[in-house]
């Protein structure tokens, strides 16, 4: 696709779309055509700004401007950084470091940061999405500027969006994506996609990740997005049955929060015909539950900040009574290629476990500052995902572990946690469980596991190893320490945060 998405987004804005509803905040709603002038309003402003040519970074919770910042930015040929607003400041400075924007767009919740961020990275022009002492009012003076015409959009070759990959290993690296993730992602429209065309969908994790860009599909394709600032499961659900929320993202963990909320039996969420979910293995058992809790609407997506959209289980293709259909992360998107090779790079074939690699638009175009870096994930087109997983003769795919969680057992075996995990989830008493490998003191690792228990029940470790070996028939993948946690530790991005409860295992002399 050479067309613009921004561009394509805003004639449309203007046009057909001009009264449909495309964004609502709180008691904020957006019509397509209220989006529309404010693109052009906010454009306008930082066409006139110096600092912005420089690029445009941004700092600010869910809400509609930050999605017309956005359109403004791509359509200027600017270059957009987003902050994750859960990020520390030594993490957003990392990102800035090697974006090097001239301006700064924040809301004024993050007032103070963003003015410690300017100094610390040099920025020379702060830009406010509301009143804030000593800025520019940026929504203010984009809403007061004439309504005319923009324009012509910049050519979509300029189009550079920067990302931030998790950093739960240590500092996140800041992923650059092209235009090609945005025909990728126009392209994910319809039965086989992740969005319907008219589609109601809430947006409740940070569109600063590569998640929030799942849902431009549901704006690309005329539906509305309903905003939330951050996760509450008792909001999610309060607003799925007042707004008829069709569709919804969630990370793995964050969909356990829902399932177990106790308002989910008492909600009207008959409109929901898709709750997307993945970033983290997900338990068998859990997959049922929330099949038999919310019906036949689960689509997992495997995607990655490097890559977008890889994968998807679509929810006719998610089947109770076939257990084998729910452990499988779907088929590649239309324009994706995957293929599963070895450590030398060789493709192997179905059924062999290997590293997965992809191949596609949404590929990102390396990791600024870290050249090096992207030498080695990136090999002729292909990206080195770091995932372990495995390819049937369909195509479909099944991921197992990431490559740097195998835990590689002193007597040679290697041991996916994953496994290990679903043998101590089948144990009654068992909520959540992460596992893990710790140095032995030799050349291998011991399996450890942390687990959480269902409320009021005790977990007896010895019982519960014994359980384990019952399972699975192997020694070495019964875990020989056991840690028993109230709950897992999330991260800012919803996946279970293995890093805290290795340091939590190694500060126990574990």
């Amino acid at each position: 696709m050479d067309a613009h998405y921004a561009a394509g987004l805003m004639r449309a804005a203007d046009g057909p779309w001009a009264r449909r509803e495309a964004l609502v905040h709180g008691d904020r709603r957006w019509t397509y055509g209220q989006l529309a002038r404010t693109v052009r309003g906010i454009a306008a402003v930082l066409r006139s700004s110096p600092g912005a040519r420089s690029g445009v970074a941004v700092l600010a919770d869910n809400r509609p401007e930050v999605v017309a910042v956005q359109l403004a930015t791509h359509l200027l040929g600017h270059q957009l950084a987003l902050l994750a607003p859960g990020a520390t400041n030594a993490e957003r400075e990392e990102l800035l470091r090697h974006s090097r924007p001239g301006a700064l767009v924040f809301a004024p919740g993050h007032a103070a940061s963003a003015r410690a961020l300017a100094a610390a990275a040099g920025i020379r022009e702060l830009l406010a999405l509301g009143p804030a002492p000593s800025c520019r009012d940026l929504a203010a003076e984009a809403a007061a500027r004439p309504a005319e015409p923009g324009p012509p959009a910049a050519p979509a070759g300029r189009v550079r969006t920067v990302l931030c990959t998790g950093g739960t290993t240590g500092l996140p690296k800041a992923v650059v994506h092209t235009h090609g993730l945005y025909d990728a992602l126009a392209g994910l429209v319809g039965d086989h996609g992740l969005a319907l065309p008219g589609e109601r969908r809430l947006v409740c994790t940070p569109m600063s990740h590569i998640s929030g860009h799942f849902a431009l599909p549901t704006l690309l394709s005329g539906g509305t997005l309903v905003l939330h600032d951050a996760f509450d499961p008792g909001a999610v659900l309060e607003t799925v049955a007042a707004e008829r929320i069709n569709a919804l993202v969630l990370t793995s963990p964050l969909m356990y929060q829902l399932l177990d909320h106790p308002a989910l039996t008492v909600t009207d969420h008959s409109s929901l015909r898709c709750l997307g979910y993945g970033a983290a293995p997900t338990p068998l058992r859990r997959q049922q539950q929330a099949l038999d809790r919310l019906g036949p609407v689960l689509q997992h997506i495997y995607g990655l900040t490097e890559a977008g959209v890889v994968t998807l289980l679509q929810p006719g293709e998610h089947h109770a009574d076939r257990p084998q259909s729910l452990a499988g992360a779907g088929r590649p998107v239309p324009g994706t290629s995957v293929e599963v090779r070895d450590d030398d790079g060789r493709r192997l074939p179905a059924g062999r476990a290997g590293e997965v690699w992809v191949r596609g638009p949404s590929v990102m175009a390396g990791y600024l500052g870290h050249p090096d870096t992207t030498a080695e994930v990136i090999r002729d087109g292909w990206l080195r995902t770091g995932d372990i997983g495995s390819l049937d003769a369909s195509g479909t795919l099944f991921l197992k572990a990431r490559k740097n969680e195998v835990i590689m057992h002193a007597s040679g075996l290697r041991i996916y946690p994953r496994v290990v995990e679903e043998a101590l989830l089948s144990h009654p008493a068992v909520r959540a469980a992460a596992v893990f490998g710790i140095p032995d003191g030799g050349d291998g690792e011991r399996v450890h596991a942390s687990v959480a228990p269902h409320p009021g029940a005790l977990v007896d470790t010895v019982a519960l190893r014994a359980h384990v070996l019952a399972e699975l028939g192997q020694d070495g993948m019964v875990p020989e320490s056991v840690d028993i946690v109230p709950r897992l530790p999330v991260s800012r991005n919803g996946k279970v945060d293995r890093q805290v409860l290795k340091n939590r295992a190694a500060s126990d002399g574990r």
